[in-house]
This record gives structure tokens, C-alpha cells and sequence, in this order.
């Protein structure tokens, strides 16, 4: 009866442990649940902005951890090693642990989602009371975004009329450019003709007195 109890025992040690993985190694499953709370410990961690306490806080997270699965930091950083020696199967303890954080995130945007559409009731009805016990404010208000949608027309107005006044006055400059470099050319070609019309004149009169 004995042996048997030892057989059942060593049969359910074995049980518990992957196929490939040492029994000395925190199994995938258990260490899926370890990284998890491991990292919302450090987010939360990262929230604090005090470098020392930080280490403390998560020194004192840790432990927690680590009792609680019945670990110790020799015993994860063991497994850690090991599962970085075999990504395939670190990568689905992620691919889990991504899952739970996504549906999480999902829970608590909601809560926060109904928390915020309460809070904006509240403002809501905070101004509607404050609206009825003074009547003159929602006419400042109005009063005050008309002003301010009137600025706002007259500074786009204003910008449009520089760029208008900008591009007038590039455009003239352009075409005075334009006039100076024509003047400038008729100039040169005007020296050109007569260079080449006293050269002519010359040819023609050394050509004469060949001839005579």
C-alpha cells in the first residue's frame, strides 16, 4: 500500500511537469501566471517617480510574487533562463499573458468609460443648475464664443489679405525684375550690332581700297 502511494506521488510529480521541460524549471503554465503579475508590478512600478522607492516597492512586489507560487528569485531567474533558451515556448506564455492584459484593459476602459459619461452628467447638470440661477451667464457665454468666432473670422481675414499683399507684392517685384534684366539685355544686344555694323563698315572700306 505503501509503494503504491509512492507511485501515485512520483506519477503526479511527473504529470505535472512538459514534456522536455526539467522538473527543476517553473512549468510554462504556473510561469505564464508568474510573468503576468510580474508585469503589472512593473506597471504599476513605472508610475513612481522616485527612483529608490521604486526599487523598494518592487523588491517588496516581488516577494510577494514569489511566495506566492511558492518560488524564490533563484528558482525564476532558472526558468527565465531557460525559456529564453527556448523562445518558442516563452512566446506563447506571452502570447496568453498579452490576451489577459488586452481583456483587462478592456474591462477597465469600461469601468472608466461609465465613471466619465457619470462625471459629465454631473457637470451637466452643475451647469444647468447654475444656467437657471443666472440666466445672464448663458448670454455671456454665448456672448463670449460669438466674440470669440468674430476674432477668429477677422484674424483669418487678416492672414488671407497679407498672403493676397505678399503675393501682389512679389509678383510686382517679379516684374520689375523682369524689365531690368530686358533693359539690360536690349543694352548688350544694342552694343553687339553696333560692334558688328563697325566691323562691317571697316571690312567693307579695307575691301575698296584693295580693289583700287
Amino acid at each position: 500500500m505503501k509503494n503504491l502511494l509512492c507511485i501515485c506521488l512520483l506519477l503526479i510529480g511527473v504529470g505535472g511537469c512538459k514534456p522536455g521541460i526539467p522538473s527543476d524549471i517553473v512549468q510554462p503554465e504556473k510561469m505564464g501566471e508568474v510573468l503576468y503579475d510580474i508585469h503589472m508590478v512593473d506597471g504599476y512600478i513605472s508610475t513612481i517617480a522616485s527612483a529608490d522607492s521604486a526599487k523598494s516597492t518592487s523588491a517588496a512586489y516581488y516577494k510577494g510574487i514569489y511566495k506566492k507560487f511558492g518560488i524564490d528569485s533563484v528558482i525564476y531567474t532558472k526558468s527565465m533562463n531557460y525559456y529564453y533558451d527556448h523562445p518558442e515556448v516563452l512566446n506563447v506564455m506571452y502570447e496568453k499573458i498579452t490576451g489577459k492584459l488586452k481583456k483587462l484593459k478592456e474591462k477597465e476602459d469600461k469601468i472608466n468609460a461609465k465613471r466619465l459619461k457619470k462625471l459629465a452628467a454631473i457637470e451637466k447638470a452643475k451647469k444647468d443648475s447654475l444656467d437657471k440661477a443666472d440666466p445672464k451667464r448663458v448670454i455671456r457665454a454665448a456672448a463670449a464664443k460669438k466674440d470669440s468666432l468674430a476674432k477668429a473670422e477677422i484674424l483669418l481675414k487678416k492672414t488671407k489679405a497679407d498672403v493676397a499683399r505678399k503675393l501682389k507684392k512679389d509678383s510686382l517685384t517679379r516684374v520689375i525684375e523682369l524689365k531690368k534684366v530686358k533693359k539690360e539685355e536690349a543694352k548688350k544686344l544694342k552694343v553687339r550690332t553696333d560692334e558688328a555694323a563697325a566691323l562691317k563698315k571697316e571690312s567693307d572700306a579695307s575691301a575698296a581700297k584693295k580693289n583700287k
